[in-house]
């Protein structure tokens, strides 16, 4: 009996750990729901918010419904549908987001925030996770791009169309794929780090358009949304296309298309801080010299709206 209790205090202690070395967003899967208080049939996914809880009681009110519980999911029983769309002739983005809106009738002086003050506002990680990755379908109007925004952070915090990274320790941001998007198709967005020092909150932002550029009707579901960290790996199957070979430091990449068209690589190490940014052509030798100690490494490239990520020991 005290075996069998020892055993069981080891195993609850070792999978605490575990745990806590690997912190992930709250109701990722947007499996729970929650009906708000200023109207009928109005729901938000629990830990989330949009522009209809916002700090500003007018606008919750009057602003559209763009954020819908949906059963067309990647898995389990429901994702979060995001549209795009029109409020006194201005685009309004269907926009979920795990910090709070700040919100006004001027679009141009709203912002998203994380609030330390208030567990309903803000997502603690202590950790710095390489990479966001998730689930999305697309209906996109006019080319118009779906976004997702990633920061890491300490303290309070406001992110807005034109806001820098200043106060940031980590963030990065994706753009997804401007035609429609049927099936579910899996993203990855890898995080850049500014500093050394580890976060406390994490937040994220997703928009079913780009910005101030968007388009009314535009459409995006999302499902799924893991961080990734060191131990876990960056998933590759979305660089079945890329191979990548290191020799007498130099790094050798080749990545197949459908023409030349250009890439940016960019190098992280397992911190996520970046050590090498460099161009190369599809469809052909592609050679980065680099000078960095021994080590795992992110490599990432992008190109159109592909983004490729991939492990690799230097």
């Amino acid at each position: 009996m005290k075996k069998s209790l020892y055993l069981l205090i080891i195993s609850i202690f070792f999978v605490s750990t575990v745990f806590a070395q690997h912190p992930q967003l709250e109701n990722s899967s947007f499996e729970e729901w929650e009906q708000l208080n200023i109207g009928t049939g109005i729901f938000e996914p629990v830990e989330w918010s949009t522009i209809k809880s916002s700090d500003n009681s007018q606008v919750n009110t009057s602003a559209p419904v763009t954020v819908i519980k949906s059963t067309d999911a990647h898995s389990g029983d429901y994702s979060v549908k995001l549209i795009t769309k029109s409020v006194f002739e201005i685009p309004v983005p269907g926009t979920v987001t795990n910090g709070r809106f700040h919100a006004t009738f001027n679009p141009d002086e709203g912002y998203v925030f994380t609030d330390p003050d208030n567990d309903m506002w803000n997502t603690v990680v202590n950790a710095k996770p390489d990479s966001l990755t998730g689930w999305y379908k697309v209906k996109s109007v006019n080319g118009d791009k779906a976004k997702v925004k990633i920061v890491m952070h300490t303290d309070f915090v406001k992110v807005s169309e034109t806001q820098d990274t200043t106060g940031f320790i980590g963030s990065g941001t994706l753009f997804l794929s401007g035609n429609d998007t049927t099936n579910w198709k899996k993203f990855s967005l890898p995080i850049n780090y500014y500093t050394n020092d580890i976060p406390k909150y994490v937040l994220v932002i997703i928009s079913s358009s780009y910005g101030v550029n968007a388009v009314v009707g535009s459409e995006l579901w999302i499902d799924d949304l893991k961080l990734v960290y060191n131990n876990s790996g960056i998933a590759e199957e979305n660089a079945k296309n890329m191979t990548l070979f290191a020799k007498n430091n130099s790094l050798n990449v080749f990545i197949s298309g459908k023409n030349k068209d250009k890439f940016k690589l960019e190098i992280y190490d397992i911190s996520g801080k970046k050590q090498l940014t460099g161009f190369g052509y599809l469809n052909e030798k592609n050679s980065f010299d680099y000078n960095l100690p021994k080590g795992i490494y992110i490599v990432s490239v992008k190109y159109g709206n592909n983004l490729l990520t991939k492990k690799i020991e230097l």
